[in-house]
C-alpha cells in the first residue's frame, strides 16, 4: 500500500492516507482498521458458505449405481443376444468412470479451493478482488455440482449387432432456451453512486411490471429500476453506511411484498433483515 496525505474515504478528513489494492479507495489508520475488519467478515462468510456446501456435496453425493443409464444398458443387455453382453458391461464401467470423474473434478476444485481460502485467511493478505474471485469460483463449482453431464443412449438402426449404440455425456447449459445476445436493462454507466450507477449491483427482484429492485451492495442503498428507465430511484438506504433504521450496510438481497406494499432487505454487516 502507498501512503499520502489525502481525503479519507470514510470520514472524509484530511489525514495521512493508506490505498486499498481492492477497492482502490483511500483510508485513515483508524478507518483502514474497520475496512480490513469488514474483509475479515466477508472472507468468513465465504468460509461459511464454503462449508456448508462442503457438507451438502459430502452428505449427498450421489450413488453411481442409482444412475438411471445404468437400467437402461441392462434392459439394452437383456433384450440383446449373448454376444453383446461383454459390451454392455464394458460400457457400464464407462459411464460409471466418466460418472466418477465428474464428482472427482468437483471435489478436486472444492480441495483447491479451500486450500487458497486457508491461504488467505492465514496469510491476511486479501482484498476485495480477492474476495471476489473466491466467491465465484465458488458459484462455479456450485453450479457445476447442480448442472452435472447428462447421458443417453442412441439406439442402433440395426438390431443385434455388435456395437452398443453410442453414449453421449453432455452437460446440461442452463441458457440453451435463451437468446446468447444481452442487453442492459439497468446501469452499465460505471461505478458510482448517481442515479444511473451502481457499485457492487446485488440481489434483484422483479415485480408483475417488470420494475426491477436492485441491491446496490458498496453504495448500501436499494433501487427500484422502472421498465425502460434511464435512472434508477432510491427506495431504501441512501444515507451512508450505517446501522440506523434509514441506514444499510452492504446489503444482500431484497425480496418486494407486493401484496403488503412493502420490501424485506438482507443487511447483511449489520446482521438483520429489515421491512
Amino acid at each position: 500500500m502507498t501512503t499520502n496525505k489525502t481525503q479519507c474515504f470514510t470520514c472524509n478528513k484530511d489525514k495521512i492516507t493508506y490505498l486499498c489494492d481492492g477497492c482502490l479507495k483511500n483510508f485513515c489508520l483508524m478507518d483502514l482498521t474497520e475496512h480490513r475488519q469488514l474483509l475479515n467478515e466477508e472472507l468468513h462468510y465465504i468460509i461459511n458458505d464454503y462449508d456448508q456446501f462442503k457438507q451438502i456435496f459430502s452428505e449427498q453425493k450421489p450413488s453411481l449405481r442409482d444412475l438411471s443409464l445404468i437400467d437402461q444398458i441392462n434392459q439394452w443387455e437383456i433384450d440383446s443376444i449373448n454376444k453383446i453382453k461383454q459390451k454392455a458391461k464394458d460400457c457400464i464401467e464407462d459411464v460409471i468412470r466418466s460418472s466418477q470423474t465428474v464428482l472427482n473434478d468437483i471435489e478436486i476444485k472444492l480441495n483447491d479451493l479451500n486450500e487458497q481460502i486457508k491461504q488467505f485467511h492465514n496469510e491476511n493478505e486479501f482484498n476485495e478482488i480477492n474476495l471476489e474471485y473466491l466467491r465465484n469460483e465458488l458459484i462455479k463449482i456450485r453450479e457445476e455440482y447442480n448442472n452435472p453431464p447428462t447421458a443417453s443412449i442412441q439406439p442402433d438402426s440395426l438390431p443385434f449387432t455388435d456395437e452398443i449404440p453410442v453414449i453421449s455425456l453432455e452437460k446440461k447449459s442452463n441458457f440453451n432456451k435463451w437468446k446468447q445476445n444481452a442487453i442492459t436493462v439497468a446501469g452499465g454507466n460505471g461505478e458510482g453512486k448517481k442515479l444511473n450507477q451502481f457499485n457492487g449491483s446485488g440481489g434483484i427482484f422483479i415485480d408483475e411490471n417488470k420494475n426491477i429492485v436492485i441491491v446496490d451492495y458498496l453504495n448500501h442503498r436499494i433501487i427500484e429500476w422502472k421498465y425502460n428507465a434511464k435512472e434508477g430511484e432510491i427506495i431504501a438506504g441512501g444515507n451512508g453506511q450505517g446501522h440506523r433504521m434509514d441506514q444499510l450496510n452492504r446489503p444482500i438481497g431484497v425480496i418486494v411484498d407486493q401484496q403488503n406494499h412493502s420490501i424485506i432487505i438482507a443487511d447483511r454487516v449489520n446482521r438483520r433483515v429489515i421491512q
